[in-house]
C-alpha cells in the first residue's frame, strides 16, 4: 500500500520530523511506499527522515498562487480554492489505489486551510484519507471542518477530548490512539556543558504561547515571574530548547528568536544556556531533554518527549491538545497552563512550584504507565488493514 503524507512539510519544525518517523513505523511499510511532500530535502536527509519516508520536493508555487496565498493569511480569507493548495500536483500525481494522511496534528485547531479542500478534492477522486494523529475541539469547528471530516476514511485521534468531540458530532470513522511520536526512543548524543555544572530545566518558549515575539505580553509577563523566581529561589541551570524554526511567509514561528530575547535578559545570569539544534534531530534533542530534571514546554512534541522519557513536565498549553494528553496520562491538571487564560498573576510560577514539589511522585507515575501507554499506539496497525 502506498500513503503519501501532503502536509509533512520539513524537519525545521522537529515535530514534523517526530511525526513522520513515528507513523513510518506505524504504518509498517518500507519508505518505498511512504511518500513525504518536502520543502527542504538536504535538511530532511541531514536529520534522517529520508531513511524512513521517499522524499518529494515541494515545487515553488506560480506566481499568481503565491500572491494569493500571502492575500489569504494577511486577511482570513475564508475560500481556498484548491487549484491554489500547494499539495494539488502531488494529489493529483496519486494512484486510484493510495492513501492520504493528513499529519500536522493540530492542522484542523486552526482557521479554514488547505487540508479541507485537498481532502475534498482526494474524496471525489477515489482516494482513501485519513486525518492522523489528531486534536481538534469545537472551538475550532467551522462548516467547512465538519463537511470535510465526513469525508476522511479514518480520524486517528492522539488524545480523548478530541476523541469524544468527534463522537459528538456522530462521527463514526474515528479512532483513539497516543500520538505516533511516543513510538520514538531517545538517541544518545553530546549533551550540552550546562549539565556538567547543575541540575538542568529544560524550556522551549514559541511565539504561539507568548502570543508575540516578545515578553511584553500577558504571558510574557508570567514566563518573567517564572524566571525571576529560578534564579533568585533555586539553583537550577536553564536550558532554552528551540524546537521550530521555521521562517517564511505566512508562518514565522522561530523559537531561536524568543530565547534570544530571553538571553539578553538574563545572560548575564551565567544561569541560561541556548540549545545549539541545527546539528540535532528529533530523537537526540529528546534524548537531552531526557536528561534534564524537569522540562517546561510550549511546543507539544518537545512535551511528548519529556513525557515519553518519563521526564516531569508542564505543559503550556493553548488548545485542546495539551489537556488531552495530560488527561490521558492520568497528570494532574495543574502541569496544564492555558497559556490564552491567565487566571490570576503568578499563575504560571504556581503550577511550576506545584510541578518542582512533585518531581519524583510525577515522575513515578509516568514511569508506572508510560509502557503500556506507549504500546498502545501500535493498535492502529489493525484498523489500517481494514482500510
Amino acid at each position: 500500500m502506498n500513503y503519501y503524507f501532503p502536509v509533512h512539510i520539513d524537519g525545521d519544525n522537529r515535530g514534523c520530523e517526530a511525526i513522520a518517523k513515528g507513523t513510518a513505523i506505524l504504518l509498517n511499510e518500507k519508505k518505498e511506499f511512504l511518500h513525504g511532500l518536502c520543502r527542504n530535502i538536504p535538511l530532511d536527509k541531514k536529520l534522517g527522515v529520508d531513511k524512513y519516508v521517499t522524499l518529494e520536493r515541494m515545487k515553488k508555487p506560480p506566481f499568481l498562487t503565491r500572491v494569493y496565498n500571502r492575500l489569504v493569511y494577511r486577511t482570513h480569507l475564508p475560500f481556498k480554492p484548491i487549484a491554489f493548495s500547494p499539495y494539488m500536483e502531488f494529489v493529483k500525481a496519486m494512484p486510484s489505489d493510495g492513501v492520504l494522511v493528513f499529519t500536522g496534528g493540530d492542522m484542523m485547531c486552526y482557521g479554514n486551510n488547505y487540508v479541507i479542500t485537498t481532502n475534498n478534492y482526494a474524496h471525489t477522486k477515489g482516494n482513501k484519507s485519513i486525518l492522523w494523529g489528531c486534536s481538534m475541539g469545537s472551538e475550532n469547528l467551522t462548516p467547512e471542518k465538519e463537511e470535510t471530516l465526513h469525508n476522511f476514511s479514518l480520524i486517528y485521534a492522539r488524545e480523548s477530548l478530541s476523541y469524544d468531540f468527534f463522537k459528538s458530532l456522530g462521527l463514526k470513522n474515528v479512532c483513539l490512539f497516543p500520538d505516533p511520536a511516543f513510538v520514538l526512543e531517545p538517541e544518545k548524543c553530546v549533551l550540552p556543558e550546562c549539565f556538567t555544572k547543575s541540575d538542568v530545566i529544560g524550556i522551549n518558549i514559541s511565539n504561539y504561547v507568548l502570543g508575540d515575539f516578545s515578553l511584553d505580553t500577558p504571558f510574557g509577563k508570567e514566563v518573567i515571574r517564572l524566571l525571576d523566581y529560578i534564579v533568585k529561589d533555586t539553583k537550577f541551570h536553564v536550558l532554552l530548547v528551540p524546537h521550530v524554526i521555521w521562517d517564511f511567509p505566512g508562518d514565522k514561528q522561530d523559537d531561536r528568536q524568543i530565547a534570544s530575547i530571553i538571553m539578553s535578559k538574563y545572560g548575564k545570569t551565567r544561569r541560561f544556556s541556548v540549545m545549539n539544534v541545527d546539528d540535532l534531530n528529533y530523537c537526540q534533542i529528546r534524548y537531552i531533554i531526557s536528561n534534564c530534571e524537569m522540562f517546561i514546554g510550549g511546543r507539544t512534541h518537545a512535551v511528548i518527549s519529556a513525557y515519553s522519557t518519563c521526564t516531569p513536565a508542564l505543559a503550556l498549553g493553548y488548545s485542546i491538545k495539551s489537556r488531552g494528553i495530560a488527561k490521558d496520562l492520568g497528570l494532574p491538571e495543574n502541569l496544564v497552563v492555558d497559556s490564552k487564560h491567565i487566571h490570576y498573576e503568578g499563575y504560571l510560577l504556581d503550577a511550576f512550584k506545584y510541578m518542582y514539589e512533585n518531581e519524583t511522585s510525577v515522575r513515578k507515575h509516568l514511569q508506572e504507565i508510560m509502557p503500556e501507554y506507549k504500546k498502545r499506539t501500535y493498535g492502529i496497525r489493525e484498523l489500517l488493514k481494514k482500510i
